[in-house]
């Protein structure tokens, strides 16, 4: 059976879940292009998450393994770099704030690059992306190692980040591809325990290797992982289930017909127009807001430890950065196998009948209780003085494992809500993710030092309540989709 492929109508309303008009696109056509006389199935379309691409299982888990390790090098880089922002910053004679605003420079072309490299997906095919965003971060990263000026540094290192949500959206559409949805859960949260590990081990491993060495060989390392992260994605990333755009190579159309179609493949429109979802707008939202919780926690680690704890070296403040790692780690796999079981216990209440949205009821409690409780404890704990290291120490892992115990919900909603536009999801997901969190980062030492740790922390908590309020409306809105599905069911009965 092969999956429907309808995509956005590009000239439809902005703001709507009814998917009448929703077309049926054939292989060489770009969202909000419709086939004359095509025959659309627009409840099939949208809803059918069901199939999957048939894969052994060995084979299964070295796919997922490839675009977990594909994911670490842009992640490590960016991450290392929080943790090390002060010896970076003397070597080319700038202040710490510069440094920041660079990693804020970052984000930002991480949050922009779907807009450039989902287009390009269609053109070359997804493994051929893949490759060649890998071949990029090599280069890039090579030149930010060897960089002698911090207008060189910057722009290498920005370049290098616009390739880097090419990975996880790509990453996750290929687990959509190849996972079923009961397990769809625990693999999105295998992946997304190793990307968001990595955000956390990475200043430590920063801060090891430059108290002994140079934060240059940070990038040289990050290059070594991207070479071997290039032979996995070689031999083991699969192609797209769309076919690549036809520009004449296969047919007899005419130059300028593909000129036209190519010209309109780079078009955003489709990765904005799917946020004309509500469900799709609102969850971005959500993921938005706990993208503010993540990297305000870790992007505040240095500045406050030093502060309350008077540590100098890298190494010494790097180390706070392995107790939101392991809650990171922690929490990503256990959310995956809650998400799991709480779809799996639901299907079970409705005699069968799957619903996305169900998914988003296992991070309640992660949202509601275990987030915000970290987050004050660690925040006022610094501000006050009490409870000396142990208790930033748990409270940033207990933090941690709430933030991703939330995410994985949320992870596995974009992708599966509407499964043929789920590259459009995804990517708007982390457009909304990735420029909430350059915000923080260029945000957050400012914000500290004008009202204190205690209230930025406090600042954070209440974000992670607004995206639990988020989440509860949209275990309630009932879109379109669903009704057809449950109409459809009930027809079949």
């Amino acid at each position: 059976m092969t999956p429907a492929h309808g995509r956005p109508e590009a000239g439809g309303p902005l703001f709507t879940d009814n998917i009448e008009s929703a077309p049926t696109t054939d292989v060489g056509q770009t969202p909000g292009d419709t086939k004359p006389g095509a025959q659309t199935c627009p409840t099939q379309a949208v809803f059918d998450d069901t199939v999957v691409v048939q894969t052994p299982v060995v084979t299964r888990w070295i796919i997922l393994f490839t675009v977990c390790w594909s994911a670490v090098p842009m992640l490590f880089s960016t991450s290392a770099a929080l943790g090390v922002a002060p010896e970076v910053a003397a070597t080319f004679g700038v202040d710490d704030t510069v440094i920041s605003s660079a990693n804020a420079g970052v984000f930002f072309a991480m949050a922009a690059s779907p807009l450039i490299w989902i287009p390009l997906g269609r053109v070359l095919g997804r493994r051929i992306a893949y490759l060649v965003a890998g071949c990029l971060i090599l280069i890039s990263g090579i030149g930010t190692a060897v960089a002698q000026s911090i207008a060189v540094y910057t722009a290498l290192w920005v370049i290098g980040g616009s390739t880097g949500v090419v990975f996880l959206v790509s990453g996750q559409t290929i687990i959509a591809d190849i996972f079923e949805p009961t397990r769809r859960g625990t693999a999105v949260g295998c992946f997304l325990g190793t990307t968001v590990a990595t955000n956390a081990i990475a200043p430590l491993l920063g801060g090891v290797i430059t108290t002994y060495t140079s934060w240059r060989v940070i990038y040289y390392l990050q290059t070594g992982m991207m070479c071997l992260g290039i032979v996995l994605a070689w031999f083991f990333v699969p192609n797209d289930v769309v076919p690549r755009m036809d520009l004449g190579s296969r047919t007899d159309r005419p130059t300028s017909q593909c000129l036209v179609e190519l010209m309109k493949a780079f078009s955003p429109v489709p990765v904005f127009k799917v946020m004309g979802f509500p469900n799709i707008l609102l969850a971005d939202i959500a993921c938005g807001l706990l993208s503010f919780n993540q990297y305000g926690l870790l992007s505040a680690i240095r500045y406050s430890i030093n502060t309350r704890f008077n540590l100098t070296t890298p190494l010494t403040s790097g180390l706070f950065f392995l107790a939101p790692g392991g809650g990171f780690l922690f929490g990503s796999t256990l959310g995956g196998r809650i998400s799991d079981r709480t779809v799996k216990q639901w299907i079970k209440k409705r005699n069968g009948l799957r619903l996305p949205r169900d998914r988003l009821r296992s991070g309640l409690g992660a949202m509601f209780v275990v987030l915000p409780v970290g987050t004050l404890l660690y925040g006022w704990g610094l501000s006050e003085e009490f409870g000396g290291m142990p208790l930033p120490a748990i409270s940033c892992f207990v933090a941690g494992v709430g933030l991703m115990w939330a995410f994985s919900g949320l992870n596995t909603y974009s992708a599966e809500v509407y499964p043929a536009w789920k590259t459009e999801s995804i990517s708007s997901k982390y457009l909304v993710q990735y420029a909430c969190g350059g915000a923080t980062i260029a945000s957050r030492i400012p914000m500290m030092e004008n009202i204190g740790v205690g209230w930025s922390f406090t600042i954070t908590a209440l974000t992670g309540f607004c995206a639990g309020f988020i989440v509860l409306f949209l275990i309630r809105y009932e879109p379109e989709t669903e009704k057809r599905a449950a109409r459809a069911r009930e027809e079949k009965q």
